[in-house]
Formats: C-alpha cells, structure tokens, sequence
C-alpha cells in the first residue's frame, strides 16, 4: 500500500460499470471510506447514478467517441439525423459475456449492433481507458494531484470465468494503458465479502453489526445483468417467482444491508432449519 496513494477499482458490468476509488491515506482512517463518480449525464440531464450502461461508441476510425449513457444518446441522435455516415459508426452494447465459457479468445470478434465486427479485445481495451480516462479526468478536474503510476487499479470479474477470461481481461488492461505490475484482478463476490467485514461496530446499524461478529454466517446474492432480473422489466410470472424466493429467505435471515428493493444481504439466524427445507 506504500506505493502507492491510491486504489481505484473497475466493475466492469455485463449491463452496467463504475468506478470508485480510495485514498490509502483515507482508507487507514476508516476503510469504508470510498468514493466513486456519482453522477452520470444522459444528454443534457444529470442522472444520480453510480454506474452507466456497459456501452461504447466508436467512429469510423475506430476511435472512442462515447460510452455508457453519452454513447446511447451519441448514437440514437446520429439515426435520428438519418446521416449517410451512420453505417461508419460502431456500437456495442451488453458484450462482456462473450468471455463466458469461451477459451479461443485471441481472434475473437465482436459484431456491433449493425452486423459489423472488431476485434473483442480491442472493444473491451477501448472500454477499460475510456473508464481509466473518465477517473482521471475527474481528478484533474477536482485539484486531486495524483499521478497514473501512484494508482492500484483493481479489476473485478466473475467467479464463473475461466482462467483465459481472466487472462483476456488483464491483457486487455495492459492496452488500455494499466500497468501488468499496478493491477490487480479480483473476484465480485470475494470483493462483496471483503466489504462485509469491514463493518465497524462503531458505524454499524444493530442489523450490519452481526456481520463482523465472530463465526457468523452471512449470504451474498448477486443479481447482476447477466441474470436479467435486475435491469430489464420482468414478467410478471418471473417478478412472483422471485418474490417468493425473497420472502422465503427472510424467513431464516435477518436483512443485514439493503441498496434497492432487488439488492438485499441477509444474514442466516436458522440456516440449519433452511438446509433442511431446502433438501426437501
């Protein structure tokens, strides 16, 4: 941690991506302490949002003009104005698990919403620095004196990737400008984890407070893009389905630490009574 003055790290999502980062200076002082761009803009209008849509938008050379949600409202302006130029653009969207389950990686293309293909790793590198750029830029802009190389990047991936996804996804860091020795490639859940027991019983609700104490169990249910349950509208039967599923969990759990009506941590009071149910 010496080395450097900061650790930003990527979630880079099959629907949505952030960033947040944390001073090392700030994190001694309280590990929770972790800030992250809270705005994202659609057009003209602010959005409290702290991800934008896992899109980008590349012009007929290649080059990014946009991503997430600027990329969206870029592209549905460029097919509005009717351009005869729209077919020189490129844009792709949801692409990231065509790294799922797939080993032959290296000449892998991706086909944009039009049919045309480039090359996955190019896609996936233009996505990484144009995120990396967005940060930086906002550090430049806030008076924060920090240089690249005084930055740890950390990488978030799935734990269902294989080690050539991983592999894939730290190569294309590298060209997007993040130094093989300044990364760090983590796992979603254990970073999900890790976060759990830095809860402080200083800070802590009563309920968030049982996640620190000694030998206790908690669960983290990750509904994600991928699982398309958390972004797209559901159908009705699929909404009952988890709603079921939800109360029925509450039932041996106490809810531990809630964002969203979706995104709840529960932690299990009567899991023995649950793996019984559960058997049956």
């Amino acid at each position: 941690m010496s080395d450097y003055l900061m650790v930003a790290s990527i979630d880079f999502g099959t629907t949505y991506s952030g960033y947040a980062f944390s001073l090392t200076t700030d994190f001694k002082r309280d590990p929770l302490l972790i800030h992250s761009n809270q705005t994202w803009n659609s057009g003209t209008a602010q959005l409290l949002s702290l991800k934008t849509p896992t899109c980008i938008l590349l012009n007929s050379n290649r080059k990014t003009k946009s991503i997430g949600y600027e990329a969206e409202s870029d592209y549905s302006r460029i097919k509005e104005e009717d351009n005869e130029n729209q077919e020189d653009y490129y844009f792709f969207h949801r692409f990231k698990m065509i790294l799922y389950d797939n080993q032959n990686l290296k000449h892998q293309k991706l086909k944009d919403v039009t049919g045309k293909t480039v090359v996955a790793s190019e896609v996936f590198s233009k996505f990484i620095k144009a995120l990396k750029g967005h940060l930086l830029t906002h550090f430049d802009e806030t008076g924060k004196a920090i240089e690249p190389h005084e930055i740890r990047w950390v990488l978030t991936v799935p734990t269902i990737w294989t080690d050539a996804s991983k592999q894939f996804m730290r190569e294309c860091a590298h060209q997007a400008g993040i130094d093989d020795n300044k990364l760090v490639i983590a796992l979603e859940p254990e970073a999900a984890s890790i976060f759990c027991l830095f809860q402080e019983n200083s800070r802590a609700s009563n309920e968030r407070r049982l996640l620190n104490r000694t030998g206790q169990k908690y669960m983290i249910i990750d509904l994600g893009g991928s699982s398309k349950c958390s972004t797209y509208p559901l159908s009705k039967g699929l909404t009952a389905i988890l709603t079921a599923v939800k109360e029925g969990l509450q039932k041996y759990s106490e809810t531990a630490y809630s964002r969203s009506g979706v995104n709840q941590m529960w932690i299990l009071k009567h899991s023995k009574d649950l793996s019984v149910n559960l058997q049956s």
